[in-house]
């Protein structure tokens, strides 16, 4: 729900880096493939118990992943391949988290299983209703390289979770549950969606 303020706000007052970046010849890709990594290693830290320092070099994956698209548009170098890569990208990190506080937290493991199957329902939907959508010219959102409608849950929601439950872990339980209400109303706001716009 945040995700589209949040690179709006990027894009006018933090491009700073981007074209930096762009001085120094580094590519979209490139940018989208560290910012996994990064996100990947902070997944590890949490799994090793090491939440602080985790959720420190999430936050940063998370920054520089809002700079690859805005690094594409600057050089005129967006393309489909990078759209791929970067959701993609995106969805290795943020389930790569769950798994990590999953092992970091055993007693909470099934709820984070059932986190890890909401992201399961909240990424179908956005894929297939963008996918089919286009098929029947429909526009449902945005101007990235793959349709995304605004829901409850997004990739800023996302770390807001993870860092709360890393600074307040015996929130984790409330938090978890609340997180998989706001998943399936996201899978429910899609499918009421596609039902009205795909006939």
């Amino acid at each position: 729900m945040i995700d589209d303020a949040f690179r709006a706000w990027l894009a006018r007052h933090a491009a700073g880096p981007a074209r930096a970046l762009q001085r120094a010849g580094v590519t979209p890709n490139q940018v989208t493939i560290a910012a996994t990594i990064m996100g990947v290693a902070a997944a590890g830290l949490v799994a090793a118990k090491m939440p602080l320092f985790g959720i420190f070099l999430w936050i940063g994956s998370r920054l520089l992943d809002g700079y690859d698209g805005l690094l594409a548009r600057l050089g005129d170098r967006t393309t489909l391949f990078g759209g791929y890569l970067d959701i993609t990208g995106d969805m290795l990190a943020y389930t790569a988290m769950a798994i990590g506080f999953a092992v970091a937290m055993p007693a909470d493991a099934v709820r984070w299983m059932m986190v890890l199957l909401g992201y399961v329902l909240a990424i179908t939907t956005t894929l297939a209703l963008s996918s089919l959508a286009e098929r029947a010219d429909r526009q449902v959102g945005g101007n990235r390289s793959i349709q995304f409608t605004r829901a409850w849950a997004e990739g800023g929601e996302t770390t807001l979770v993870y860092v709360v439950i890393a600074l307040v872990p015996s929130a984790s339980r409330i938090v978890l549950g609340a997180w998989m209400v706001l998943l399936a109303v996201t899978a429910v706001q899609r499918t009421l969606l596609a039902r009205r716009l795909l006939r």
